[in-house]
């Protein structure tokens, strides 16, 4: 019996039995390329080459990876053209997930699956992968090699449905977007069994990675502290990963808001993560995804978050702005028109688009990943700022090892000869700038002089800057701060809004990432 067209002659109960009995009638077959891959991968002691030499043998397979790696995703200088080079630019994780994913979209036809419904749950496990993968870069979670896999597979039940039960899928997700609260009891009379049971035997089956197996075998809970154990960081991160896919593409569904209020509440504090960072994961993220999806034949229609019928997208604040970055990302590259992100902006006009979604600040993530030297990607982001986003004077001070000191090294804006040789300012304990140079995130300041209460501000620095509020920041080379960049408009006196502070804080987040690389690298 093939469960792929039955519509009843199986009973819940016998479900899994059936499906792992009856294989691989039942089941979407991996090819042997496909299982091979996922071995090696699994391996520590495999390398790009060994893997590359199975993917050589499967035309389909290679097409797909070579598709990836020159993909946008990974900003490659030079075409790729060996599967090798592809997996070692991609690496094991993205391969691993990608093959499954290609597999089960070449057998949608075979099993008779709604070929668009399965395609908009791969585009969610997409996101969720990419997302996971930015979200452990953001933390700096060390043991990241098979985030993508688990975040974008952790959907495996959803997907596996898709395929062999199609009807069974679609009503699970229907009541999961009008009463989550009556999801598992649907799965129990549906299933027979709760979905994230049959999800952890089709892992087991196909011999995916044990770390999700155990994933799938339970729900991860929030922790109330960042945890220590590798395992339980590497769990809330696929499921904030997970929620916050579903979110951005389901932003209408049913309490969306309160999951994603409960994921800011719950996941960022322990990680010490801001609201600006998770924009900023999103948008890199959620580009990123769609990069890959394209090489894979997935439609970038289907990242669009679903909407009412005048166009207005809900409810939540903090939802509003992601999808509106999702919206913005979309219309940048082509896929919406300006009047189709029209109706959600009137929807709240009190709330600014949020700024990661901006065509410059996508480019200029763009542009200075290609840097690869610290003192030109400084040079390139003072003067962005200048350029680009409106603030009027920019000024870069780095710190002068074994001195404590702050010297200025660039500035842009009116008298900046003037200021420049009076910007030297001590780095004693306590003061504004000593306490800027510890902290993590970005501060609003009214007033230097103000702020020079403590020290640290010598007169003629003072005289020539004189008293405009602004913005101010920390760069840090990792485990330490090396400098700050403070901006404002000294010159018109226009006021900074919350929009012009999410901007800055976005460029100096891209900037620290790109400085951990570099640092890294050299």
């Amino acid at each position: 019996m093939n469960l792929a067209t039955s519509t009843g002659h199986t009973t819940p109960s016998s479900f899994l039995e059936s499906l792992l009995a009856e294989a691989p009638e039942t089941l979407p077959i991996l090819r042997e390329s496909c299982i091979q891959v996922l071995n090696l991968t699994q391996d520590k002691r495999s390398s790009a080459s060994d893997i590359g030499e199975i993917i050589m043998r499967d035309q389909a397979m290679m097409a797909n990876v070579i598709k990836i790696a020159n993909s946008s995703a990974y900003h490659t200088r030079t075409p790729v053209k060996t599967p090798t080079y592809a997996v070692a630019l991609i690496g094991f994780d993205v391969t691993r997930a990608m093959v499954v994913s290609a597999q089960l979209i070449e057998q949608a036809d075979t099993f008779g699956a709604n070929t668009v419904n399965l395609k908009h749950l791969l585009a969610r496990a997409l996101v969720a992968g990419t997302q996971a993968q930015e979200l452990g870069k953001a933390i700096n979670y060390g043991e990241a090699g098979s985030l993508f896999t688990n975040a974008m597979l952790y959907s495996l039940g959803d997907l596996i449905l898709a395929l062999c039960r199609p009807d069974v899928g679609e009503q699970l997700e229907a009541i999961r977007r009008e009463d989550p609260a009556k999801v598992s009891k649907a799965e129990l009379t549906l299933l027979g069994r709760p979905l994230h049971v049959i999800a952890a035997a089709m892992a087991k089956h196909w011999n995916l990675p044990e770390s999700l197996v155990q994933l799938l075998e339970k729900k991860p809970v929030w922790p109330k502290s960042r945890p220590e154990a590798d395992q339980q960081i590497m769990e809330s991160i696929v499921r904030a990963a997970n929620e916050l896919s579903y979110c951005l593409l389901n932003p209408l569904a049913a309490k969306q808001g309160e999951v994603l209020q409960g994921l800011i509440e719950q996941f960022l504090p322990p990680f010490g993560l801001s609201m600006i960072q998770l924009e900023h994961t999103v948008s890199q993220a959620f580009s990123q995804a769609s990069e890959i999806a394209s090489a894979i034949n997935i439609d970038r229609q289907h990242f669009l978050p679903a909407s009412n019928a005048d166009g207005t997208i809900l409810h939540n604040q903090h939802l509003h702005r992601l999808t509106q970055t999702i919206h913005q990302i979309l219309h940048s590259e082509g896929i919406l028109s300006e009047e189709s992100i029209k109706p959600a902006q009137e929807a709240s006009p009190s709330l600014p688009p949020s700024p990661a979604s901006d065509r410059p600040l996508l480019d200029f993530t763009i542009q200075s990943m290609k840097i690869s030297e610290p003192s030109s990607l400084l040079t390139f982001v003072t003067r962005t700022l200048y350029a680009s986003y409106g603030f009027e004077r920019v000024w870069l001070a780095l710190v002068v090892p074994g001195k404590d000191m702050l010297h200025a090294k660039i500035g842009y804006g009116p008298h900046a000869e003037t200021i420049h040789p009076t910007f030297h300012c001590p780095l004693s304990r306590g003061t504004f700038w000593d306490r800027l140079l510890h902290r993590f995130h970005p501060i609003q300041y009214f007033s230097l002089a103000k702020e020079g209460g403590s020290g640290g501000m010598p007169t003629d620095f003072l005289k020539y800057w004189g008293d405009p509020p602004g913005f101010a920041g920390t760069l840090h080379a990792p485990n330490r701060p090396i400098g700050v960049i403070l901006v404002d408009r000294g010159s018109t006196g226009h006021p900074l809004t919350d929009t012009d502070f999410a901007t800055f804080a976005m460029v100096l987040s891209q900037t620290n990432a790109n400085l951990a690389r570099l640092t890294q690298h050299h």
